[in-house]
């Protein structure tokens, strides 16, 4: 069910749902207006796709209300994370890639990517890790 769910996300809908959880890491709410900001948005757009990832049933989300993520969402959220995490590691150590290059490519490869590539990136790096 959580890939069927994946493979409804557009990249843009992906980076919303992030920026959502890298919000909640930080604060104990989130607003459409943090959205939006974080994002560099309209409201109105940030309101569109708090809508959609609602109707997903990714986050909880009423007009005027706060924002908090379900629990398929926050799973989501943490893989995400955690792709942009090993991706990350993989330019900056391995590859040695300076660290706001890693950082702005590791996003683009999270979505432009394959799975395939991607786990065999993971592999690697966690092979090459455990053999230093």
């Amino acid at each position: 069910m959580n890939a069927k769910i994946k493979l409804e996300l557009t990249e843009n809908l992906e980076d919303y749902l992030y920026d959502i959880f890298e919000i909640l890491k930080i604060a104990p709410i989130a607003r459409i207006k943090d959205i939006a900001k974080k994002r560099n948005v309209k409201l109105s757009s940030a309101v569109i796709a708090a809508k959609s990832l609602a109707e997903k049933g990714l986050i909880n989300y009423q007009k005027y209300e706060y924002i908090t993520l379900t629990e398929k969402g926050l799973k989501i959220a943490k893989e995400i994370e955690s792709k942009k995490r090993i991706l990350y590691k993989f330019l900056t150590e391995i590859l040695k890639v300076t660290p706001e290059t890693a950082q702005r490519d590791a996003h683009k490869m999270e979505h432009d990517l394959s799975e395939e590539t991607i786990k065999k990136i993971i592999e690697f790096t966690k092979n090459f890790k455990g053999s230093s």
